[in-house]
């Protein structure tokens, strides 16, 4: 037993070290001058560490707007698809009615399309609208998660149908109950979706960088990726960039860290 325990602990170490590696050398790289990033002779710590990449970042790019601009797109594409996500789920999980589990199969057959076959038709759909070059145009297409679908639906199974019985007993239609009831339960369940869906949008870089043409409306991942240019990269300013960006996330996650562990232990489990 002893041995085993040990051989977990060092897979656990293992990993966490697997995990914690990138994110160290990215901090390191953004402290780095561009000099010692690319000489050849291999430093891991930088000799005189500098915040000039971060000055940098803030004064001679767009890095404070592509910050906003991102924030917008994950912040619609979070409550949009809580708003279509939710119901949805709700309906699977406790309202019956013909063709219910095959419906639900297609909705999760959703997850296996590649994004990428959608791109050409999303495009021209969203151009004939005239939203292409509108942050709109990013968030949009992310109105509904089917894995957020997914977890909902299994947390409402687990909520006790002699709440709903009693609710209508008393005169409660299925949206009052939806409501009052099954959204207030269901609040653990809702901030894993609602993680999923900020970091999905946060993170989305190919589809923005179709569908938005303006530096200045620039998501932060797309605009990160303009350090790269036509004749150099600036390692040392993309990684001062990608450690600005990851700031949200990480906040993002230490605030609903409790209700996300609970939402995925709760998902499973039915009543």
């Amino acid at each position: 037993m002893k041995t085993k325990k040990i051989l977990i602990r060092s897979m656990e170490l293992l990993f966490i070290a697997l995990w914690v590696f990138p994110l160290a050398w990215m901090l390191i790289t953004s402290l780095k001058l561009e000099e010692e990033v690319i000489t050849k002779t291999f430093t891991f710590w930088p000799q005189n560490p500098s915040f000039a990449n971060y000055i940098k970042a803030f004064t001679s790019t767009y890095i404070v707007n592509w910050m906003g601009n991102s924030f917008v797109v994950s912040l619609f594409a979070m409550i949009l698809t809580l708003a279509v996500d939710a119901p949805i789920a709700y309906a699977f999980a406790k309202i019956p009615f013909k063709g219910r589990n095959v419906l639900f199969w297609i909705v999760m057959g959703g997850m296996m399309v590649p994004f990428q076959v959608l791109i050409v038709p999303l495009y021209l759909q969203f151009n004939s609208y005239g939203l292409v070059n509108t942050l709109a145009a990013a968030y949009l297409p992310r109105i509904a998660l089917p894995i957020g679908i997914f977890i909902l639906k299994q947390f409402y199974e687990g909520i006790p149908s002699d709440l709903e019985e009693a609710a209508f007993i008393d005169g409660a239609n299925r949206a009052r109950i939806f409501y009052k009831i099954i959204l207030p339960l269901g609040q653990s369940a809702m901030a894993t979706v609602i993680i999923l869906s900020f970091i999905n949008a946060w993170n989305d870089f190919l589809w923005p960088l179709i569908v938005i043409n303006d530096t200045i409306k620039y998501t932060i991942t797309v605009g990160i990726a303009n350090f790269q240019g036509t004749h150099g990269t600036q390692y040392s300013l993309i990684m001062a960039g990608a450690a600005v960006a990851s700031i949200p996330q990480i906040v993002f996650y230490v605030f609903f860290r409790k209700k996300i562990i609970a939402g995925i232990a709760t998902s499973g489990m039915k009543g």
